[in-house]
């Protein structure tokens, strides 16, 4: 089987956006959201909305199909698409976006988190640099395909930026025609 790494791509004319909320949520975990935002060491499930704001300098920008940063925020088309496929390894919550420059509120979009962490990038194969303990930026990703298992939408444990569909996923958001979604064949080993 095939797999890709998916990722938004950057536009000279993109619009980027920050998190307004949740400031204790850690939001690229693999695993169901927890908010820590009352100071309770267990936490609480998240409850959205998620609340970003469009960076002042970047509010006449294009808004992306779905961002990276600071979370895996798609719009709700997106998510149907995938869901079209048999994806359901996703907890949605709503996402708010707000363009104070302009006076607009985009609530098309959804916070899209992947449940689904895998250790399985090959990292003597791979390309990255390490920032600390388990810290890493992958920029040429190999997958050692002894742990994938058949996983059709996942992050890397080794880099929770790295989104990786398989081909089948791959297929169906290109046959919808995206084109401000990345996608690159990765190597397995």
């Amino acid at each position: 089987m095939k797999y890709y790494v998916m990722a938004e791509k950057a536009e000279a004319d993109g619009t980027i956006i920050y998190k307004n909320s949740h400031s204790m949520t850690a939001l690229k975990t693999g695993s169901f959201l927890v908010d820590y935002e009352n100071d309770d060491e267990k936490g609480e499930p998240f409850v959205g909305p998620l609340i970003c704001k469009i960076d002042d300098e970047h509010v006449d920008g294009k808004m992306s199909t779905f961002f990276m940063s600071p979370a895996i925020i798609g719009t709700k088309q997106f998510y149907n698409d995938l869901l079209e496929i048999g994806i359901e390894n996703i907890e949605v919550h709503p996402v708010i976006i707000r363009d104070e420059v302009n006076s607009r509120i985009f609530d098309d979009y959804l916070l899209l988190n992947i449940i689904g962490r895998v250790s399985c990038a090959n990292m003597s194969s791979s390309e990255y640099e390490t920032l600390g303990d388990d810290m890493n930026i992958i920029d040429q990703l190999v997958l050692d395909s002894s742990k994938v298992h058949n996983l059709d939408l996942f992050l890397v444990h080794e880099d929770t930026d790295c989104i990786v569909i398989s081909e089948k996923v791959y297929s169906h958001l290109v046959g919808k025609g995206y084109t401000d979604i990345y996608f690159e064949a990765l190597k397995l080993v």
